[in-house]
């Protein structure tokens, strides 16, 4: 019988019938995935494409960067007027009667410049290139983003594995410090944790962030874990005599790795957006270059230079849309009940 069907498939090959997707190999399958998710998903590939720039612009900052993020740029003062200076040499009363740069014949720093063949984005109220830092930033708002949500999902799935799985007082306990978590609005919480110290770093915010987004992954998880609980191989690992933590490993967890995936790749956004908020109100870790802060930055210089604040804010909202879009698309294609309508609802 082997051979009949050896020689059956030989000849659908030979016929020309197309080979099954699960018959292939894994790489390939997971391309087809992609080109599938690529080509249904339009929005979700242009949300692909601005992670990956994003991605690149972090990797290779250094060699994209054209200047280094903390190098001052200085010029000739511009506003240095020679017959004047001869002057207020003579006469000191002529330096009260104009603005005190027209008279210092050093260089000065270029403050506020805008985008010139030198600095594509002009420079800074400090003399930075402004360009560099959005490059530099980049790095500070991906590590956030993915360190905080993969802490979030890490810890927050295996308590809610925990919870959902043993049941019982275990639950309640879990649950109700999830209630504790919730009983502060998400802002409130992320400031008091913040201020545990004086001068919170990079690292701190990172587990501030993942702390304040543990409620909503225990609560996800929980949910998918008691729906998988009571299917019928569970019960069948039990009976045979599997331990526990092989069925919770084994057998649960693989079956709830698409809504993990989801909840990971949505929170980033969220993250990106919580640490630019937390420098723009003077809260983030002062020694990195952040969005946040150099969006205030320019922000008090208002109409003088809007350009300052324009350029990282961009960062920020194309950051956040990429992130976004690719999760709501990676839900779609990932969800059971989408599947039936090839993945298209909401696209």
């Amino acid at each position: 019988m082997a051979q009949d069907a050896g020689q059956e498939l030989g000849l659908d090959q030979q016929a020309g019938l197309p080979r099954s997707v699960s018959d292939r190999s894994r790489p390939v399958r997971w391309l087809i995935w992609w080109g599938t998710f690529l080509r249904r998903k339009p929005l979700g590939a242009f949300g692909v494409i601005v992670i990956l720039l994003i991605i690149f612009a972090a990797t290779f900052a250094e060699q994209i960067d054209r200047h280094p993020p903390g190098q001052v740029f200085r010029q000739v003062n511009p506003q240095f007027d020679e017959e004047l200076y001869q002057q207020s040499l003579v006469d000191p009363m002529v330096r009260l009667q104009h603005p005190p740069e027209t008279f210092i014949r050093d260089e000065v720093v270029m403050r506020n410049t805008g985008p010139s063949a030198t600095h594509w984005l002009g420079t800074d109220r400090r003399g930075l290139d402004t360009y560099s830092r959005i490059i530099h930033g980049a790095r500070v708002s991906l590590y956030v983003g993915v360190g905080a949500s993969l802490l979030a999902v890490i810890v927050g799935t295996v308590f809610g594995l925990t919870s959902a799985y043993f049941g019982g007082r275990v639950d309640i306990i879990m649950q109700r410090f999830v209630d504790s978590l919730q009983a502060f609005p998400p802002l409130i919480l992320l400031l008091l944790i913040i201020q545990v110290i004086e001068r919170p770093t990079i690292h701190f915010i990172v587990l501030a962030l993942g702390i304040v987004g543990l409620a909503p992954v225990i609560r996800i998880v929980r949910s998918a874990v008691l729906s998988e609980r009571e299917n019928v191989y569970v019960l069948a690992a039990t009976t045979i005599g599997a331990s526990e933590l092989r069925i919770m490993a084994r057998h649960i967890f693989p079956n709830i790795v698409a809504p993990i995936i989801v909840i990971f790749s949505a929170s980033i956004s969220v993250y990106i957006l919580a640490e630019a908020g937390l420098s723009f109100l003077g809260f983030g870790d002062p020694t990195v270059i952040s969005w946040g802060r150099m969006v205030n930055e320019g922000r008090q210089l208002g109409a003088a230079s809007p350009l300052l604040a324009l350029w990282p804010g961009l960062a920020i909202t194309f950051s956040v849309l990429g992130f976004s879009l690719f999760g709501d698309a990676l839900r779609d294609m990932l969800d059971p009940r989408l599947r039936g309508a090839g993945g298209r609802a909401g696209f």
